[in-house]
């Protein structure tokens, strides 16, 4: 999953994915409903909403692949899917990008999600954050997918500010447990 304005590292090394590498094409990035591979015939398989990504960096690799960095550009819904190339196409409609600008409450959760991970945000950074805070939420939160993907299709800034408390939350809880002593193994 990518949000827009954040960054993607891949290996590239199926052929259909190189063939789309070495023509320099920009490409969307779908959450897949199950499984880790959507193949040909299978794209009732992805989420409608994802993000076009464009080739940022890329290293070619001695086996013939690549190593790249893609970054997240803007959000699109799919309308229609094309097999007649080796990888999926599809009809695309862009959707509006800049979410609400966030309320300082995101602003504050985001920060504290991020200290919490050791990542400090510098104090001339902020202020830029809440054009982006929503997105920024979505790219660093670690909870499931399919909760990170309503952020991705609402862009609602309430939505991602109940999940940076929560998460706080969580963690909070967690260091309060203490120290866990393991006992000794049982002598049957």
């Amino acid at each position: 999953m990518l949000f827009p304005g954040a960054v993607l590292p891949l290996r590239i090394f199926e052929e259909r994915y190189r063939l789309l590498v070495r023509e320099r094409l920009d490409f969307g990035v779908l959450l897949i409903r199950r499984g880790s591979e959507v193949g040909p015939g299978r794209a009732e398989e992805l989420f409608e909403v994802g993000t076009v990504a464009t080739l940022q960096r890329i290293e070619a690799l001695p086996d013939g692949g690549f190593a790249v960095v893609a970054r997240g550009l803007h959000r699109f819904r799919v309308l229609g899917f094309d097999h007649t190339r080796p990888y999926l196409m599809g009809r695309v409609k862009v959707l509006k990008d800049t979410p609400p600008r966030a309320h300082p409450r995101l602003i504050a959760l985001l920060e504290r999600y991020l200290a919490a991970h050791g990542v400090e945000v510098a104090p001339q950074l902020s202020a830029e954050l809440g054009k982006r805070a929503v997105w920024l939420a979505g790219s660093v939160v670690q909870v499931e997918a399919a909760l990170r993907q309503r952020l991705l299709e609402s862009g609602d800034p309430e939505l991602a500010e109940a999940i940076l408390a929560e998460e706080l939350a969580k963690m909070a809880s967690i260091g309060r447990l203490g120290v866990v002593h393991p006992r000794p193994p049982s002598p049957n």
